[in-house]
């Protein structure tokens, strides 16, 4: 009697073993896996649709596994439309289907609702099922999609930058912008400085012109008063006159040029 209930526990128990390997082995096949992750105001929100393609067995589905990453939680399955109970060991939530009597030569839509942490970097994912093509939505944008993942592949996805990232580029802005500033601050106070050198040659050009001006005039008339005495001949006193006289209007010229440009 021992025996005969031994052997028939072990025949349930492979019955089982060959019915979970059939649903989760390399025959069962998605025709599309599409994932799609939105931002919301505490967590980020994601839902998985995958469609496996019916085959030619009339036996009915058994236990569906999925994979989900760590820190999923809310985690809610339907299977064509209908909510399904499941058990967790590790990442893989496991359906068991068997009360839904679904033949595997139909179609299987699978619908996995959850949230995860709104600082959650990476999206992590360990392929079950063969897919024919697979994509990664987040915030309306396509991140990834491929085609023909095998069973077993396992990938991560970048979904955003870290705080820590943000927080090291803000502070280079911040940095930058300091330096900006200080490169600004220097270059005014440079052209300041050159500005009031400039004023300040000019002033001392004018005052050097003026005195030239002067010495010039004043000597036209000492020339002219000592030929009216007649203590210097013709000869040179026009040479004389003609001479201080050019200096004098050239004086003046650099006079109204330095003028006009310090205007």
């Amino acid at each position: 009697m021992k025996k005969i209930s031994i052997c028939v526990l072990l025949g349930i128990t492979l019955a089982l073993l060959l019915s979970t390997s059939f649903v989760n082995g390399e025959e069962i096949d998605t025709e599309g896996y599409n994932i799609v992750i939105s931002t919301g105001d505490n967590a980020l929100q994601a839902t998985e649709t995958l469609t496996i393609v019916d085959g030619d067995s009339n036996q009915t589905y058994g236990v569906i596994t999925l994979w989900l990453q760590n820190g999923a939680n809310n985690v809610e399955i339907f299977v064509n439309d209908d909510t399904v109970i499941y058990t967790t060991t590790g990442n893989e939530y496991n359906c068991n289907l068997s009360s839904m009597s679904i033949k595997m030569d139909t179609t299987l839509q699978i619908r996995v609702s959850y949230n995860l942490n709104k600082d959650t970097a990476k999206l992590s994912k360990t392929m079950i099922y063969n897919a024919s093509s697979f994509s990664v939505k987040f915030d309306g944008n396509d991140i990834y999609t491929s085609e023909n993942l095998a069973s077993g592949f396992s990938f991560d996805l970048t979904l955003f930058k870290t705080t820590e990232n943000e927080s090291n580029m803000y502070f280079f802005v911040i940095i930058g912008v300091l330096v900006l500033l200080l490169l600004i601050t220097i270059f005014y106070f440079y052209r300041k400085q050159k500005t009031a050198k400039v004023k300040q040659e000019a002033g001392e050009s004018e005052e050097l012109l003026n005195t030239k001006k002067n010495l010039l005039m004043e000597s036209l008339k000492d020339i002219e008063k000592q030929h009216r005495a007649k203590e210097i001949s013709d000869d040179t006193y026009h040479k004389l006159r003609e001479q201080y006289k050019q200096q004098a209007l050239e004086t003046m010229k650099k006079l109204e040029d330095m003028k006009s440009k310090i205007k």
